[in-house]
């Protein structure tokens, strides 16, 4: 029982101090995003931009199907590689963006027509990730 109620006891106080140091922080003006921002920068990490935050849980929706890569025009002069598919080319920044610079490659034939979104099956804005990618990967260079 004795330590139960220390456990209890710690927890209120470590609380407390929680609580007490939110005015705190909220004062310091952007300190936690500069140290956040330098750490995670030189790793070659991009920020996303407020819109493509927003827009990035419609990205996840990708079921692989390839669809995108029978419609897409740019991709049919693309040169062969392991990126040079529409479908690979939303899978891959979909689960993990840092792969921003291999998919541009694909990326950068793109010229947004819109025809791989038009046939996507789960509604994948993929012109829309094309422009993210295209981003991220000239901030990275």
């Amino acid at each position: 029982m004795r330590g139960r109620a220390f456990a209890w006891l710690n927890l209120a106080y470590r609380f407390a101090l929680h609580v007490l140091a939110l005015p705190v922080r909220a004062l310091r003006g952007g300190r936690d995003a500069e140290r956040f921002l330098g750490a995670v920068l030189p790793e070659g990490h991009v920020p996303l931009e407020p819109a493509e935050r927003e827009a990035y849980p419609a990205f996840m929706v990708c079921i692989g199907c390839g669809l995108c890569s029978l419609a897409c025009p740019a991709l049919r002069e693309a040169p062969a590689s392991a990126w040079a598919e529409a479908w690979t080319f939303v899978v891959g920044p979909s689960r993990s963006i840092d792969r921003a610079a291999l998919a541009n490659a694909s990326a950068g034939a793109c010229t947004r027509c819109g025809e791989c979104a038009a046939v996507c099956p789960t509604g994948v804005p993929i012109p829309t990730l094309a422009a993210m990618v295209h981003r991220l990967a000239a901030e990275r260079a």
